[in-house]
């Protein structure tokens, strides 16, 4: 599509470019704030910083109910909102600086990813994960803190209610079980790291999981765009659904992938510890709220039963003198407390 086609379907009307002055503060501020977030890439801050001066930056009017501001892939610009304040930071400007980028181009100058997201031949592949964790690194840049709330009938806790919040809490989880740092430095540097630690942790799954992820963004998307109250509420209950799905998908893969794998006592006190975290972050229907034998209740029942026989039999292994001792004493048999302790109170 043309440019100006595009811009004018978007709502968005150039006004000017902006002068020098401002894009100098807008680069060091966002690139202060993602390097002090993430000090894992503190490496990368004149990398960052000089990309962000070669930014080109305009002031639009934007006349459309769409987000004010917006990077454009076509012409590798980010448009302002005349009425935005530049002076201070939010979620916005920083997300769709962290989309500028994550443009990485070929030397014929075509787009074949960005970020997360693959542009295959005729589809899309990644978009939702993509703007998840860029919504994550952009949440935290601004020092949001994880709330609780309460959506489509969906009680969670996440750093993004505003913003996608079932996607952003889907990241949050990915990031309980594997870490920030891959995540950030795969969203951010387009390297395969990030890619590769999910399909060695997630399997054939994978694929499966970064599908909903896409799908969610669809939804999310008609849902804005929607004006029947009917289906708003199909779209609502669909995407609170898929949000379900995805979350029961992710936790219960990965623990079926990781204890097969196990090879010590202490990666099973490890991982006992992180099933036991797990309800913190995943969230939970409003009807299974205060129930004693939701999903989660259910599983955790099944990984303690499964890191108990596998315990059993690394320790069989070590020595047979040792299995009881170990059995009484490992977090398994604080695990299976705190169970039963949830279970009475």
């Amino acid at each position: 599509m043309d440019l100006q086609k595009k811009l004018a379907n978007l709502g968005i009307e150039q006004v000017r470019k902006l002068d020098n002055e401002t894009i100098r503060m807008l680069a060091y501020n966002v690139t202060n704030a993602i390097t002090k977030a993430f000090p894992i890439i503190y490496d990368e801050y004149n990398n960052i910083l000089v990309k962000l001066l070669n930014c080109n930056m305009y002031l639009a009017k934007v006349t459309k109910p769409i987000s004010k501001v917006n990077y454009i892939y076509e012409n590798n610009s980010i448009y302002f909102d005349e009425n935005i304040n530049l002076n201070k930071l939010n979620e916005q400007i920083i997300h769709e600086c962290v989309h500028y980028l994550q443009d990485f181009r070929n030397i014929k100058k075509k787009l074949n990813k960005i970020g997360l997201c693959n542009f295959e031949e005729f589809t899309l592949y990644g978009l939702g994960l993509n703007e998840a964790a860029v919504q994550y690194i952009s949440a935290k840049c601004v020092g949001n803190i994880p709330l609780n709330i309460e959506k489509y009938g969906v009680y969670l806790r996440t750093i993004s209610p505003d913003y996608y919040p079932f996607l952003t809490n889907l990241v949050e989880q990915i990031v309980y079980l594997i870490g920030e740092d891959v995540l950030v430095k795969g969203t951010l540097n387009g390297t395969q790291e990030f890619e590769d630690y999910l399909l060695n942790t997630f399997e054939a799954n994978t694929k499966k999981i970064i599908n909903r992820f896409d799908e969610m963004v669809e939804i999310n998307n008609n849902l804005n765009l929607s004006k029947d109250l009917e289906k708003i509420q199909i779209l609502k209950q669909g995407l609170a659904n898929l949000y379900i799905e995805t979350q029961s998908m992710i936790f219960t893969t990965y623990f079926e992938k990781i204890c097969p794998r196990i090879t010590s006592i202490k990666e099973i006190d490890e991982y006992a510890e992180k099933a036991i975290g797990y309800r913190d972050v995943m969230g939970v229907l409003k009807e299974e709220r205060f129930a004693p034998d939701s999903f989660y209740d259910i599983k955790l029942s099944e990984i303690t039963q499964k890191l108990d026989k596998k315990m059993y039999e690394i320790s069989k292994n070590v020595s047979k003198n040792t299995v009881s001792v170990i059995t009484m004493g490992s977090k398994i048999a604080r695990l299976i407390n705190k169970i039963f302790s949830y279970f009475t109170n």
